[in-house]
């Protein structure tokens, strides 16, 4: 991709993790076995689903985000950061040698972060508090992953989030892409991140019946459905000049 100038976009970093990997290669590496990520859940609540398998990430860390900063976030968010983190490592970037108000940020997301909204719904209509918890906003807004990448990393140019359904991560990058084209910024984190492990998102899949029972194969005659998944995937993009 060119912009106006003749400079080109060109994508120099990469993150990310999902239910094959915790990371960029150990997921290529996974995809280039033939490995699959679908298998039953291990740490969603299962209760009545009538689907019990999905991508899960089982063996999260999340050591590298702080725990003040980590209780303001929701699993899509902390699959964001610990992305943007790869991606900026993958990079190269100097985060104290460059200019960070050139440097901004759109993650896609199609849902919202909402492990925060069943804990306001538990403590308030089965366990009677008179209140959500305090963090329920920030960590449930559809913008709030890219907000929680740029105060991880002091990023101060162009933040905000896209969401489009199962578009959210392609449009992600387009609007990235926008930004630097229009001369907004010098580079740009984009990519998307999902977290429908949740038992009611689950439930609310399971009843549009559009929900595999084992595994995803959408090329062939006797597919049964979708199968949902989580992870986060993240790109830095650059111009060349």
């Amino acid at each position: 991709m060119r912009r106006p100038d003749g400079s080109r976009i060109v994508i120099t970093g990469l993150g990310g993790l999902c239910g094959l990997g915790l990371d960029a290669p150990s997921i290529w590496q996974a995809m280039r076995e033939g490995r699959s990520a679908i298998r039953p859940f291990v740490k969603v609540p299962q209760r009545d689903l009538k689907v019990q398998t999905g991508g899960e990430i089982v063996d999260l860390s999340t050591d590298s985000i702080e725990r003040r900063r980590l209780i303001t976030m929701d699993r899509f968010s902390v699959l964001a950061v610990l992305a943007a983190g790869e991606a900026i490592r993958h990079a190269g970037l100097d985060l104290e040698a460059i200019d960070r108000t050139r440097v901004g940020v759109t993650v896609g997301t199609g849902v919202c972060g909402w492990e925060a909204i069943e804990d306001s719904y538990r403590q308030v209509f089965l366990e009677g508090k008179s209140r959500a918890g305090v963090f329920t906003v920030p960590r449930v807004m559809p913008s709030a992953p890219s907000g929680q990448v740029s105060m991880q990393y002091g990023l101060k140019g162009p933040v905000f989030g896209v969401t489009s359904a199962c578009a959210s991560s392609n449009n992600a990058f387009a609007v990235a892409m926008d930004q630097l084209r229009l001369g907004r910024a010098d580079i740009m984190l984009a990519g998307g991140t999902e977290a429908p492990m949740i038992y009611g998102v689950l439930k609310a899949w399971d009843a549009l019946r559009i929900l595999s029972p084992d595994t995803c194969r959408p090329f062939s005659a006797d597919r049964l459905g979708l199968v949902l998944g989580e992870g986060a995937g993240i790109a830095v993009l650059e111009t060349s000049d």
